[in-house]
């Protein structure tokens, strides 16, 4: 993989002139993209609403001992540039003890703040004749963990590209988004691996008719083209609105079970618990 390490900076190169040039086109069915927003379920990718979310995961770690990770994350959504672009930020609190070698003692044991990311995307195609919409981002992950177990140790960044296709299947799903991002280091601390990864995923949605509960399948293949190794985690998630409950407006929770296959997984497995509300 050392021969293809200008790959992913060509590539990052690439997806950035496309976000400029595609960022000047007007957007196509700018109606039918106006009229998505009515959908306060935060689970379509390119409906570019303000959205804050609040969200815990619980992950089984990977390791020959015992080994837990528990993720905080607080994440905000917002549109920008008269909508055609959408800024999200996440900020995460991380708890992490692993008894890597299974000797009955904690190899790592810390808390604290954990790395922070965030993400500009537009949506430069949307033909809702055709129930199509393509969208491409660009991510930048900062180096901010308190701990250096609780962080990768690097500045990264993650340009991407995904498809988002309405009622494929005669209707039989809301919508399918096949997606990839490819995710390299531009400076690492010292004693750090570089980072560069290829990661895949699929994400499959349906909703109740009164658009009140969700549920979705979201499997991601994840290729470590520094380390060469591969996984894959196979995420699913229910969730329901709260407004026929309690009176509110755009509020949801959701419950999302993960499991991790392959040797190289990092996780046996992981829950995730979330409070989103979006206006």
């Amino acid at each position: 993989m050392k021969s293809n390490k200008y790959f992913p900076l060509l590539l990052g190169m690439i997806m950035v002139a496309c976000l400029i040039i595609f960022s000047f086109q007007a957007h196509a069915e700018e109606n039918s993209q106006d009229a998505m927003k009515s959908d306060k379920t935060g689970t379509n990718p390119i409906n570019f609403t303000y959205d804050l979310r609040i969200y815990n995961e619980y992950q089984w770690l990977n390791t020959d001992g015992d080994g837990y990770q528990n993720i905080t994350t607080m994440e905000f959504r917002a549109p920008i540039l008269d909508g055609k672009w959408q800024f999200r930020a996440r900020i995460r609190g991380v708890a992490l003890e692993a008894d890597i070698n299974n000797d009955g003692v904690d190899d790592l044991d810390d808390s604290g703040f954990g790395d922070s990311d965030i993400r500009f995307l537009t949506v430069p195609y949307l033909n809702m004749a055709n129930k199509m919409a393509i969208a491409f981002g660009m991510e930048f992950f900062f180096d901010t963990a308190s701990e250096d177990a609780l962080g990768l140790g690097a500045t990264s960044l993650g340009p991407q590209v995904f498809a988002v296709f309405f009622k494929p299947f005669g209707g039989m799903f809301d919508l399918v988004a096949p997606a990839y991002q490819h995710k390299f280091s531009v400076d690492e601390d010292d004693g750090r691996s570089n980072i560069h990864q290829g990661l895949m995923d699929i994400f499959i949605l349906k909703t109740s008719k009164d658009k009140q509960r969700w549920a979705l399948i979201d499997p991601q293949a994840v290729i470590d083209y520094e380390n060469d190794t591969e996984f894959i985690l196979i995420d699913v998630e229910v969730g329901t609105m709260l407004d026929n409950y309690f009176g509110t407006k755009g509020h949801s929770v959701y419950l999302r079970p993960s499991i991790g296959i392959g040797s190289d997984r990092p996780t046996d497995g992981s829950m995730e618990a979330g409070y989103k509300i979006i206006w």
